[in-house]
């Protein structure tokens, strides 16, 4: 070694070709030493080359047996070498995440009857991660200086987004293009047959009635005190304390194309204290509709009425211990046809009128059966529609009044011919508004020529209304030809219009309220009878079956005749039950 070191540092002046070709081989000699005896291999320390070989590699691969430690553990790392970079596919979720546990070093699958799920990697396990290379770290970016700007001046990448028109977000159309929910289940259960829905009652405290088949029956009862300013509502009568019985009733029928109702209403006053008094009230009246067709219809009514005679009415017997009682008995049939948008009734009607006898207090009695009288008569209505719900109409009735006897007791045939032409409309909306009214002319014929006839305007009517629910309005109009008993007096004309409200201002609370307007037009020249009733009342229901009654009542009458003046004020207090 001295002697090549000695043969580099002193060649010999004049040199020769052949000491040059020492010289070159024993410096590649010299630099092929000084590689092989370094601790770490040059070719090693490149970037583009391998890092050490792992002990296990090679006979993990020869034997076909895994190496140990879990599959997806990196390879590890030791004293010589980079350590290898877990195989990573491009797109992810190309392999799962065990993938790399069935690969071998050079990326073939073991021999262990499990196929690979994704490609092999080529590197055997000795790629590098890019994190442990030399150089990877991420230079950091300075940050960009905010722009400063004049006031009033906008930068060109504000313009940009000025003359860009932004769109916003695309919202979903909730009505076209609904977002998916949740569906419902097709496999429900099936209710049970006997299942029932228990509604509420939209009437809790009406009366449920008592049926037997196709009828049903609401009957009720009242009862209670009455306090009343004049007991026989007479222009005499006294003050006294009554008891008030009023039993009703009213069935109607559930037929299938017919039907058929029956109301009662009887009312008995007796006194308790005070005016001597007792009057029994008593009203049944019954119809029957019977559809022939598609537009003919026959319909049917009959009514009995008990009552005792009006103490103001003009032929009322002066002096008499009793009020005399009056029976009237009435019926009626009609028949109605359709004809396109006309229609015809033709309706019989007959009327009787019985009178009692009057009582004196000396015991004698004066009979009235001469008063008794039949009035039987024909009406034709003839009209068009001009709605389902509007239907004017003209109507011409003739009949005769017949009494039983052909003179009375002074003398005088009162029988006669009536007549009346009448006008009018019929309502029908249903159970909002529905009725008629009708105004016309009525004449009284007599067949004596020593009374003259009785005549005047006709006004007859009865129209329901129920502008809301629950309010109840009823408007009757009456026109009534009433007999005479004095000698030289034809009779007299009656008017009575009567408006009744009720309201249901709580499901057991029922107001009402009722007015009463009475015109007699007296023939014998003793002017107008002008009448004028009101009452108000309440009934409160505890339940279905039991309610507490109040009401108050004013009544009075005026007229020329002081015989006819009345005037009684009068307070009611009781319960009612029904059915």
């Amino acid at each position: 070694m001295n002697r090549l070191h000695k043969r580099l540092e002193a060649p010999p002046p004049d040199g020769s070709f052949r000491t040059a070709i020492n010289v070159c081989l024993m410096a590649a000699l010299l630099c092929s030493t000084m590689f092989a005896t370094g601790d770490h291999a040059y070719a090693q320390q490149a970037l583009p080359l391998r890092g050490t070989l792992q002990e296990n590699a090679l006979p993990a691969q020869n034997n076909g047996a895994p190496a140990a430690g879990p599959p997806d553990a990196p390879a590890p790392a030791t004293q010589n070498g980079i350590p290898s970079r877990r195989y990573e596919p491009v797109s992810p979720g190309a392999l799962p995440d065990d993938d790399n546990g069935n690969l071998g070093l050079l990326g073939v699958p073991l021999d262990d009857g499990t196929p690979p799920s994704g490609p092999a990697d080529d590197s055997g396990g000795l790629r590098p991660n890019d994190a442990t290379l030399p150089g990877s770290e991420t230079a950091p970016v300075p940050a960009a200086r905010p722009l400063r700007l004049r006031p009033g001046e906008r930068s060109l990448l504000d313009e940009e987004r000025a003359d860009t028109f932004d769109n916003g977000p695309i919202e979903q159309n909730g009505e076209a293009n609904p977002p998916a929910g949740r569906t419902d289940r097709d496999n429900l259960p099936e209710p049970a047959l006997e299942r029932r829905i228990v509604r509420p009652d939209p009437e809790p405290f009406a009366p449920l009635g008592i049926r037997a088949g196709l009828v049903t029956l609401r009957p009720s009862i009242s009862t209670g005190l009455r306090a009343t300013t004049n007991a026989d509502g007479s222009s005499d009568g006294s003050s006294a304390l009554l008891s008030e019985t009023r039993l009703r009733a009213r069935a109607t029928t559930d037929w299938a194309r017919h039907s058929a109702w029956l109301d009662f209403d009887g009312t008995y006053d007796r006194t308790i204290s005070g005016e001597d008094y007792s009057e029994p009230n008593i009203g049944l009246r019954g119809g029957i509709q019977l559809d022939l067709g598609e537009r003919t219809t026959v319909k049917g009514e009959v009514g009995y009425r008990y009552r005792q005679e009006d103490p103001s009415a003009p032929t009322t017997i002066l002096g008499t211990s009793n009020r005399p009682a009056v029976q009237e008995l009435d019926g009626s049939l009609g028949l109605r046809k359709e004809f396109g948008r006309f229609f015809a009734d033709v309706k019989g009607n007959v009327d009787r009128t019985v009178y009692g006898n009057a009582e004196f207090s000396d015991g004698s009695v004066v009979s009235q059966k001469d008063r008794n009288n039949t009035f039987a008569s024909i009406a034709l209505r003839g009209g068009f529609e001009m709605s389902p719900a509007i239907k004017p109409f003209a109507e011409v009735e003739i009949g005769k009044l017949i009494y039983d006897e052909k003179e009375d007791v002074n003398g005088f045939q009162r029988s006669g011919v009536r007549t009346a032409l009448r006008g009018g409309v019929e309502i029908d909306f249903a159970e909002k508004l529905a009725g008629e009214f009708a105004l016309g002319y009525l004449r009284q014929g007599i067949d004596d020529d020593r009374l003259s006839p009785v005549d005047g305007l006709s006004v007859d009517g009865a129209i329901k209304w129920s502008p809301q629910r629950g309010t109840d309005v009823d408007i009757g109009l009456l026109t009534r030809v009433e007999g005479a008993t004095a000698p030289g007096d034809s009779g007299s004309i009656f008017y009575e219009g009567t408006l009744g409200i009720k309201r249901q201002a709580r499901a057991n609370l029922d107001l009402k309220a009722t007015l009463i307007a009475s015109l007699r037009d007296n023939k014998d020249g003793t002017g107008w009878d002008k009448g004028f009733g009101a009452e108000i009342g309440a009934t409160y229901w505890f339940n279905r079956f039991f309610g507490f009654d109040i009401s108050a009542r004013h009544e009075f009458t005026r007229s020329e005749v002081e015989s006819r003046q009345t005037d009684e004020t009068s307070i009611f207090m009781g319960v009612t039950l029904q059915r």
